[in-house]
């Protein structure tokens, strides 16, 4: 980064404030990783121009272009059109064509009148260096596509100042933001996101509407930080509870930074109703969409064009992106492409906080996906666990130890003698399952008891779906 300062005015010596300016500028480009990317990938060198002027040419220039007839601290003029800390245009037709080593850019002007600045700085109960080098942050940060006109930005410009000119660090901006998995049951959403996490977060199984609720799994690296959520399948609701599902996946995807829209390599090539209803709600919000066809390794490639068409025609697509969600073919492109679309924020989760899922919900899941798996045809989709006691030792300190009480309520009597099984193997069998895994997963010894109830109707019921916390009168994102 390049720093040239020139002094056009004679009220103050400027020499010993060099350092407060490129200290400013560089702090400030720090906190904005795309900046970064921007001249890693263009093979540039951005170069900031600072300039100290009079009172009255600063008021001249004000008057000339903000069409204010009065002297202000600070001027801005970008070189590029920014939008909150991402470029908004091709820089590429302004590049040197046979630039000798680094080329250097301009990224724009700071015009700064040193009296006000002065001035300001007694107001504030500031020395002129700590006015000076937040003013200057400030300055950069129009330079970058923030401004403070409406409320909402001015509040994110502030936050984002003040973080800078202290120096928090967890002030950073980066690509963050909430990239919603959508789309019909069984393509694999939730085994994507279990790939993601490195963790069986949500359960998996043959059957349709495995997935119940909205499930977080935060990813992160040293440049963004993206909170995956895995959504219920879209399909035609016969139930309240299916309703209040299809509810929750719109919810999330209404209020989605970037929509992931997955379909099945396997697929007919043409765009169905359910996948339009979630194009129909991205394109009313402007959200970008990017395809994934997953299952793309079983399928021959020539046989995928067809869809890939098919959709492409449908809708303006940010990427239309072939993946195997088992085993991440695919990812790395899709997380790059991602990464492109997320706004430039500090991050939304602090360290460690992962995912919304408890490990008493974890063993709710993995007990019913046991019994979706054993069970198969034979008891339908309307199972619900229910945790009616979690308790933990560590006694001696070294050995972790859970017992767990659960509730396995079903639709219908003929589904209880099913999962009970003939004197009772069936369930055993369900517990023993259950119990390696949730044992695997706690990494600890796991005492689990399983009863099995019928209430009829549950599913339509409103009382027995809020016990369960699966009703829709509340739906926000995790």
């Amino acid at each position: 980064m390049q720093i040239t300062i020139h002094n056009k005015q004679r009220k103050y010596d400027t020499a010993h404030l060099q350092t407060t300016v490129e200290e400013a500028v560089k702090r400030t480009l720090a906190y904005l990783p795309e900046v970064e990317q921007v001249m890693s990938e263009y093979e540039i060198d951005f170069s900031v121009e600072v300039s100290f002027i009079s009172k009255d040419s600063i008021r001249t220039l004000n008057r000339e272009h903000r069409g204010i007839d009065r002297s202000t601290d600070i001027l801005s003029f970008p070189a590029f059109e920014w939008k909150e800390g991402r470029l908004a245009e091709d820089i590429f037709p302004w590049l040197p064509s046979d630039p000798e080593g680094t080329a250097s850019v301009s990224l724009g002007d700071l015009l700064l009148c040193l009296e006000i600045v002065d001035k300001q700085a007694e107001d504030f109960a500031n020395t002129l260096e700590e006015e000076l080098f937040f003013l200057v942050v400030h300055g950069v940060l129009h330079l970058l596509g923030y401004d403070h006109e409406l409320p909402a930005d001015e509040a994110k410009m502030k936050a984002l100042q003040e973080s800078i000119v202290s120096g928090d660090s967890a002030g950073r901006m980066l690509p963050c933001g909430y990239v919603v998995l959508a789309g019909r049951p069984n393509v694999g959403k939730s085994t994507l996101l279990n790939y993601l996490s490195g963790m069986t977060l949500a359960i998996t199984s043959p059957k349709p509407q495995t997935t119940r609720d909205l499930i977080r799994s935060v990813y992160n690296d040293a440049s963004c930080q993206i909170a995956f959520l895995d959504t219920p399948g879209f399909h035609k609701a016969k139930t309240s509870l299916g309703r209040a599902m299809l509810k929750s996946a719109r919810v999330a995807i209404r209020q989605a930074d970037v929509l992931l829209l997955m379909i099945e390599a396997s697929f007919k090539p043409f765009v169905a109703d359910l996948e339009k209803e979630i194009l129909e709600m991205a394109a009313e919000d402007d959200t970008a969409v990017i395809l994934l066809i997953n299952k793309s390794d079983i399928v021959v490639k020539e046989n995928i064009l067809p869809l890939i068409a098919a959709f492409s025609q449908a809708y303006p697509f940010k990427a239309i992106i072939p993946i195997t969600a088992t085993t991440g073919d695919g990812v790395e492109e899709m997380l790059e492409e991602v990464k492109q679309h997320l706004p430039i924020q500090e991050a939304i989760f602090p360290e460690g906080e992962e995912t919304n899922v408890t490990e008493r919900k974890l063993a709710e899941e993995m007990i019913r996906r046991e019994v979706l798996l054993q069970t198969q045809k034979e008891v339908p989709f309307g199972v619900a666990v229910v945790i009616d006691e979690f308790t933990e030792e560590s006694n001696p300190p070294e050995t972790r130890r859970v017992f767990i009480a659960a509730t396995i309520l079903c639709d219908k009597a003929s589904h209880k003698g099913i999962l009970l099984g003939r004197q009772g193997q069936k369930i055993k069998s369900i517990g023993t399952d259950a119990r390696a895994a949730i044992s695997e997963m706690l990494e600890a010894k796991v005492h689990l008891e399983l009863f099995v109830k019928v209430r009829q109707n549950w599913m339509n019921r409103p009382q027995d779906l809020a016990e369960l916390g699966l009703d829709s009168k509340t739906v926000e994102l995790p």
